[in-house]
């Protein structure tokens, strides 16, 4: 247990998490604890234990050369996140009542705003924890989000433009369905699949080049 401050850890661990979540980092690339240190107004201390604590949550890993970044997954390893992603909202969806997934799906639906590759990945994990926060379990909602946050920094990655992402979480939270629940567990299905074979055709080039 670190004697130093409670407030001032919590303060810099969630600036951490804010940085991370606003796209700030760039993955693979060292990050500079100073920097943080001067940004979050603390020592190097603080900002290492909160670093610390982000490694535990699978968001950081260990630079080679000392400090932490945000790790680089492999499409193995992202399509077993995604599948693992995908089942738990479908468990998740199955368990609420078609009024509480309406709710979710009324607070999401486009308005055919034109985002921002940050703003595309955090409106996607919102609607996803949103979605598991309806059950009323908090160990589901946790999951649920820290899932998503570790799949943050890919969503930002394969964001190709403006409109096919406004398409694509518009076709999330549509409302113009009869059966909502229903529906929505066969778009988030889809939405998923569509995710791992992308990550199954860069395994199937990378595989191809190495013969």
């Amino acid at each position: 247990m670190s004697a130093m401050d409670p407030p001032l850890q919590e303060r810099v661990y969630a600036g951490l998490k804010a940085d991370y979540l606003a796209g700030h980092f760039v993955p693979g690339k060292r990050i500079d604890l100073q920097d943080l240190a001067n940004r979050h107004r603390s020592s190097k201390t603080p900002v290492r234990e909160a670093a610390f604590i982000l490694v535990g949550e699978g968001l950081l890993t260990h630079h080679a050369d000392g400090g932490f970044l945000v790790p680089v997954l492999a499409p193995t390893d992202t399509v077993e996140l995604l599948e693992w992603h995908m089942q738990l909202m479908l468990a998740t969806i199955s368990a609420l009542k078609e009024t509480a997934v309406r709710s979710v799906l009324s607070q999401y639906s486009s308005k055919g705003t034109v985002l921002s590759a940050v703003e595309v990945a955090n409106r996607t994990m919102e609607f996803f924890t949103s979605m598991a926060s309806a059950i009323g379990n908090r160990e589901a909602s946790a999951q649920v989000r820290l899932v998503n946050e570790r799949l943050h920094y890919i969503r930002i990655a394969n964001y190709e433009n403006p409109i096919l992402a406004e398409k694509e979480l518009a076709a999330l939270t549509s409302l113009n369905v009869k059966d909502v629940q229903k529906a929505t567990r066969r778009r988030v299905e889809t939405y998923h699949l569509r995710k791992i074979r992308h990550q199954r055709m860069i395994i199937q080039e990378t595989e191809l080049g190495e013969r």
